[in-house]
């Protein structure tokens, strides 16, 4: 086989690849969607895990805070940094 007729195979090759390629994608756009349920239960055990993810981090931060690990004002979820926050701002009447 010459280099020519190499290379033209090459192409030919490298064409009908993406033909084919093209084809399959057309091809998977066609198919429906698969439906999505909702099923309460698991809502509800989502929630309860994403409150329960954050009682673990505040009692983490609040183990933090209470060795120093970090200042105030530096960690926003922290609960006793919140308190000296708190503390801090003073509400006066106009």
């Amino acid at each position: 086989m010459t280099p020519k007729k190499a290379v033209y195979l090459i192409i030919f090759l490298s064409v009908a690849n993406i033909a084919l390629t093209v084809c399959s994608f057309m091809e998977l756009n066609k198919e429906k969607p698969l439906p999505s349920l909702s099923i309460p239960a698991l809502d509800n055990l989502v929630e309860d895990t994403k409150i329960r993810q954050s009682i673990i981090l505040q009692a983490l931060l609040i183990g933090q805070h209470k060795e120093g690990l970090h200042e105030g004002d530096n960690v926003g979820l922290c609960p006793a940094c919140q308190e000296e926050l708190q503390e801090q701002l003073r509400i006066t009447e106009i």
